[in-house]
């Protein structure tokens, strides 16, 4: 009798690092876009994690600085980070949505599988739920995946 052999199914999805030593990923089709250069507008009286905004293709769109936000306080950039351009639907009825993420570097395409899925460990409890939707392991660390819809839909300012 032959074994059958389980064949796993992977997903590409993007590896983010946002510096300060945090990472996150979002699936492939959620990232629309990168720039290496933006020009940044700042926009006053706005939280700080979401203070400025990029204008793309004719559209206005919020930039959000992910360590700002676990951070709790605006962090100064002294160098020119890159501009991830994020898709988001927060209902399938409503238009899709889009959205700058402030990046430390390019991000990486990755494959990730069900067998890599994980629990959110204890040291990373802020990416939790809502914030977050899964978490898997790569390369030795575990990395959330972002709920996009939630981060630029939701009312994250309770953080």
């Amino acid at each position: 009798m032959a074994t059958e052999k389980k064949e796993v199914k992977s997903s590409r999805a993007w590896l983010l690092d946002f510096g300060r030593g945090l990472q996150a990923a979002v699936g492939q089709h959620e990232m629309s876009h990168v720039l290496p250069t933006a020009v940044l507008f700042d926009i006053p009286c706005t939280p700080h994690y979401c203070s400025e905004v990029l204008i793309y293709q004719n559209r206005i769109m919020p930039v959000l600085d992910i360590p700002s936000l676990l951070e709790g306080q605006r962090i100064i950039h002294t160098s020119n980070d890159v501009i991830g351009v994020a898709v988001f639907q927060d209902d399938p009825s409503h238009p899709v949505g889009y959205g700058g993420i402030r990046l430390a570097t390019l991000p990486t395409s990755v494959y990730v599988s069900d067998d890599q899925s994980c629990e959110l460990p204890a040291h990373k409890r802020y990416w939790a739920a809502p914030l977050s939707v899964s978490c898997f392991y790569y390369e030795g660390v575990a990395i959330p995946i972002l709920n996009l819809s939630y981060l630029f839909c939701g009312n994250i300012g309770v953080y």
